[in-house]
């Protein structure tokens, strides 16, 4: 898709409205916000802040005035100090002589509108992560627990050191520095850290720094486009206003190369690296050992070795660390409050995600869980992320799925870089402390593993604009860089589970089209060649509809994969299409039924999952009859893994009101479905 795009922070593009609705908001007798901070000499120079700052265009009410009135408003009000502090570093006398580009930075980065919800007390802050919602300027803010202090840092340096301030219109917590995301885009961002010079080099010798720039796509805003989307059958969407465009880095430190090269790195007085050429001879020669000895000598090549060593550590999306897994429903997970989840997660939770490069790898990302035997976790209620861990799991039909141990344990993930902020205006990057490359044993371990993609993974737009695990959301035709060729009458949505329900939705949400529709998808690669079967899971009701499914690698030229699917049919053991058979006590002969469901064209749901009720009790694999939840095995192919491949979806109704629905995509090679050794896992 042509489009012209930004990566400027200076756009004032905000998240509350200057129109109030006092219905939404409940009265209480303490003092306002603006009240809190217009008491205290020691605010005085944020209220100054506050006063020069309007709120969307110029004439809008002033960011003080606002804070007089109802609403749900997180502040990290910075002090008298904070703000002195940040006029030091930036050579400026007093708040008077600050930009506007500056005032706005100050006043609405430390502002989230909580809208209808209630603000965070720091009971809800995340203990590593960013916060669910946006700040005034549209940005996350991160958070993390100190964990010798307890105390809380907002987006890596600022301490919180007064929380829980109740105000009628929200919480207060006071911190000690101003609270100023980075306008850096990625590839400066990385660069500014003292400790990722060399791999900030490797971007800029690939030319990969450039393709790390972009923010927004301009021809996507419409000042005129509606806020809400109606769909019959449904509850209203929420119409997706801005197209933000980001990226996630997983990022060696120095010492990682260093010891690789057998160098240390030089810097000049300003801390440029000045050798960085003498570390390319040893990273070219482990990269050629797994990406090949193609165009040798131009870097900026796509076949270059050193080229496609840097694009496996880049993502499209923009990811928080806590929003690289998503947490809902997996098995024994209790959920609690969908507002303010638990943060006690018993069981593995992973995603995959296609590295960027015209040579797109799988990238996997595990969260252990505490119920792990795995020997290499030592606080097992850390859950620590790791980059392509693959696990052996207890997956009996009667097991809870723990994992036994790690096959390959992965490089872990850092969640911050110490004292340098890795939150940029369009993504984050994350330190490693091993070298990551992707060799011939992890293509063949992730080839001998079922293989499910989230479709929120699949459409990293979902990542960056925030909306993974929020809202409902309708998005223009073109919006979804792996989506194409949609009719003019497709409908996309998204939809996140409110509250808790009893759905049937993996991960609490769901990927949702309706209409005439007709439309293309791009797919992940596949590790390595073989023959897959290619699946999709579906959640059967009587508003869906019916289409043929088409696949192939010609985006324009698809071949059918079988008979029109219709998912407004229900799984039971009275229709011979789909002769769903409930489980009972003889798993021999649970297995012979689900081998009857197989050979025509389906699966259960897996076990892994459960109904989206946050009680953890009753898996979606039972989940048949009117609220029918299957795995539709869509075809089986010989897949490369350099080729790429396209499923293409077109009702085959003249409805209008129709759904099309997908929950996730399954790979699974002949090794895990047709092994005559090891059956298939229900999980």
């Amino acid at each position: 898709m042509g489009c012209a795009l930004l990566s400027t922070s200076t756009l004032g593009l905000v998240g509350c409205s200057e129109e109030i609705d006092e219905s939404n908001f409940a009265i209480k007798s303490e003092m306002t916000a603006a009240d809190f901070i217009l008491s205290n000499e020691d605010y005085s120079m944020a209220k100054e802040i506050f006063s020069k700052v309007a709120l969307g265009s110029k004439d809008g009410s002033q960011i003080i005035n606002v804070l007089a009135a109802r609403g749900n408003y997180t502040i990290f009000l910075p002090n008298n100090e904070a703000v002195s502090e940040y006029l030091k570093t930036e050579g400026v006398p007093s708040v008077a002589e600050l930009t506007d580009e500056q005032l706005n930075l100050l006043a609405k980065s430390c502002i989230i509108d909580n809208e209808n919800s209630p603000a965070y007390e720091t009971a809800d802050f995340p203990t590593t992560g960013s916060f669910e919602k946006a700040n005034l300027n549209d940005r996350l803010l991160s958070c993390m627990m100190e964990d010798s202090t307890s105390e809380y840092i907002i987006n890596g340096t600022s301490r919180v050191v007064d929380e829980n301030n109740e105000v009628s219109n929200g919480f207060i917590h006071v911190v000690n520095r101003v609270v100023a995301p980075s306008a850096f885009t990625l590839d400066r961002l990385i660069g500014s850290a003292d400790n990722m010079k060399v791999f900030a080099y490797l971007l800029k010798v690939t030319g990969w720094d450039k393709k790390l720039v972009d923010n927004l796509d301009i021809s996507y805003e419409d000042p005129d486009r509606p806020k809400k989307y109606e769909l019959n059958n449904v509850a209203p969407f929420v119409n997706q206003q801005h197209r933000y465009l980001g990226f996630t880095a997983m990022v060696e430190i120095d010492s990682v190369y260093e010891a690789l090269a057998g160098i240390e790195k030089q810097l000049d007085s300003v801390g440029n690296l000045v050798n960085g050429e003498d570390f390319i001879p040893a990273i070219q020669r482990e990269a050629e050992k797994h990406y090949g000895t193609m165009a040798l000598t131009n870097f900026t090549h796509k076949d270059n070795a050193l080229n496609q060593f840097v694009a496996y550590h880049l993502l499209k999306g923009k990811m928080a660390y806590n929003k690289i897994v998503h947490h809902f429903n997996e098995w024994l997970y209790k959920v609690g409050d969908a507002k303010n989840p638990s943060r006690d997660y018993p069981t593995n939770v992973w995603d995959y995600f296609t590295t960027m490069g015209t040579h797109p790898r799988l990238l996997k990302v595990t969260q252990v869980g505490n119920t792990t035997m795995a020997p290499d976790i030592v606080d097992k209620n850390e859950h620590p992320m790791f980059i392509n861990r693959i696990s052996d799991h207890q997956n009996g039909p009667e097991d809870d799925y723990h994992e036994k141990y790690a096959k390959r344990t992965g490089i872990r993930l850092a969640a911050t870089n110490g004292k340098f902020d890795n939150n940029g205006l369009n993504g984050y990057y994350y330190p490693l402390r091993s070298l990551l490359v992707y060799d011939s044993e992890l293509a063949n371990e992730m080839h001998n593993e079922r293989i499910r993609i989230d479709v929120s993974t699949v459409f990293h737009e979902l990542l960056s604009n925030n909306v993974r695990g929020t809202e409902y959301r309708h998005f223009e035709n073109g919006f979804f860089e792996n989506i194409s060729r949609e009719s003019p009458d497709t409908k996309l949505l998204y939809l996140m589970v409110p509250g808790l329900a009893e759905w049937n939705d993996g991960q609490g949400d769901e990927f949702m089209v309706a209409g005439l529709y007709d439309f293309t998808m791009k797919l992940p690669p596949v590790p390595k060649d073989g023959t897959y079967e290619i699946r999709m899971g579906v959640a059967h009701n009587s508003l869906r509809g019916m289409c043929q499914i088409y696949f192939g690698s010609d985006p324009d030229r698809l071949k059918p994969a079988g008979l029109p699917y219709d998912m407004r049919q229900q799984a039971k053991p009275e229709n011979p299409e789909i002769p769903y058979q409930p489980d009972g006590d003889d798993w021999e002969i649970n297995y012979e039924n689900d081998r009857m469901l197989r050979n025509q064209g389906y699966m259960k749901a897996p076990q892994y999952y459960t109904i989206c009720n946050g009680k953890a009790e009753t898996p979606i694999r039972q989940r048949y009859g009117t609220w029918s939840c299957v795995r539709r095995i869509i075809t089986t192919a010989n897949m490369k893994a350099n080729e790429t491949y396209y499923l293409r979806f077109k009702t085959a109704l003249k409805k209008t009101d129709s759904q099309f629905f997908m929950d996730y995509i399954e790979y699974a090679s002949t090794n895990v479905y047709n092994n005559p050794g090891k059956s298939e896992d229900i999980w």
